[in-house]
């Protein structure tokens, strides 16, 4: 694969998961290097020219499809590689530095349209993010079956080839494994901060393993942090990290189901304000959200949030962001700023922060 064109003098250095109009050019600028590489893999075994063609046609769906679900600097998720291991580093990275910690930064973006759009199939999900999914869309239906495999396949194509000959290359394997096996789910599940049913507080915390843990540790990895503990009375770094990063994703799920709500983007199943209703509403108001919640028509939107009016969904809301902005801060705070065993990484609580204040501030 072709050297990135990246210089370190054009990469401000910052300590905030504010994803800037630069940062996003920078990183855009990876990916025409990374579907060359794909369509690459295919000429370089001599397929026949049919199959090319044929693979040519299904990249360019791909690209449409990640140009549908993860562009428009749909970015932040991918980006954390970045800035994660900048500020563990406490400097910029150079260019060697940044064009590993950019790809696996796009590995996990190319994971995630994997999780969303399988789970956008499965649920038979209409609209995603303000608009229709991408298995809706004329002409592509079941054929995003297709595009969910070459997603997931891209990742392990760009871990083979990039990371290989590293010595961390099977600790990075395992993750990702990990992070979309359902062996990863095999504990049970957290306890949650709010009352919900044991299907929504799975699918919170797959979001939170691969929205903010996967990239974390993706960051670890590349920053030296080992996987394994030296001895049993060692501190777990990624243990650490992962209990911080779990009540952030939850708080981070809650915020966006609640967000969507109030934009009215219902989505079809229960979200924190339908669980609002079930525990402190009346049996009139849970009586009208079963009859109208998920349904598209406008008469059905203005009962569903008129309910979530009268139950005051907002303000138990604004009660449990600051909650979980109090709560998650002192996780923060107890977080043990630990050396890497090569002494140039530091597990710094910076990036924590940057993370939990750019999430509570988040307005849409």
């Amino acid at each position: 694969m072709p050297a990135i064109p990246v210089t370190n003098a054009s990469r401000p250095h910052a300590i905030s998961t504010v994803t800037s109009a630069l940062e996003r050019d920078q990183f855009e600028i990876l990916y025409p290097t990374i579907r060359g590489f794909l369509l690459s893999q295919f000429e370089a075994h001599s397929m026949p020219q049919d199959a090319i063609e044929y693979f040519t046609r299904q990249l360019i769906r791909v690209t449409k499809c990640l140009d549908y679900n993860t562009f428009s600097g749909r970015y932040e998720t991918g980006l954390l590689v970045v800035e994660a291991a900048e500020a563990f580093k406490g400097r910029r990275l150079n260019d060697s530095e940044y064009e590993k910690a950019a790809i696996l930064g796009w590995m996990v973006v190319f994971l995630r349209s994997y999780f969303s759009l399988s789970d956008n199939i499965v649920d038979q999900v209409t609209t995603s993010h303000g608009k229709l999914s991408w298995h809706r869309l004329d002409g592509i239906g079941h054929k995003a079956l297709n595009d969910v495999l070459l997603l997931e396949g891209a990742v392990y194509q760009l871990a083979r080839e990039h990371f290989r000959r590293e010595s961390y290359y099977v600790d990075l394997l395992e993750l990702l494994h990990e992070t979309r096996h359902p062996a990863f789910f095999r504990n049970p599940i957290p306890n949650f901060h709010f009352p919900i049913d044991r299907q929504r507080a799975a699918n919170i915390y797959k979001s939170a393993i691969y929205s903010f843990y996967l990239p974390m540790a993706l960051s670890m990895i590349l920053c030296g942090f080992p996987v394994e503990r030296a001895s049993p009375i060692d501190f777990s770094y990624y243990d650490l990290v992962l209990d911080v990063l779990l009540p952030l994703g939850e708080y981070a799920h809650i915020q966006t189901e609640y967000l969507e709500s109030r934009s009215g983007n219902l989505p079809k199943g229960r979200s924190w304000c339908f669980d609002v209703v079930r525990i402190a509403g009346s049996p009139e108001q849970l009586a009208t959200l079963e009859s109208h919640f998920g349904k598209g028509d406008a008469t059905s939107q203005l009962h569903v949030r008129s309910v979530f009016a009268d139950a005051g969904v907002d303000a138990r809301y604004a009660l449990y962001a600051q909650d979980a902005h109090s709560r998650i801060g002192s996780l923060i705070d107890a977080l043990p700023e630990l050396r890497s065993p090569s002494g140039d990484a530091v597990l710094g609580r910076a990036i924590f922060r940057s993370l939990l204040e750019d999430v509570h501030n988040r307005l849409d």
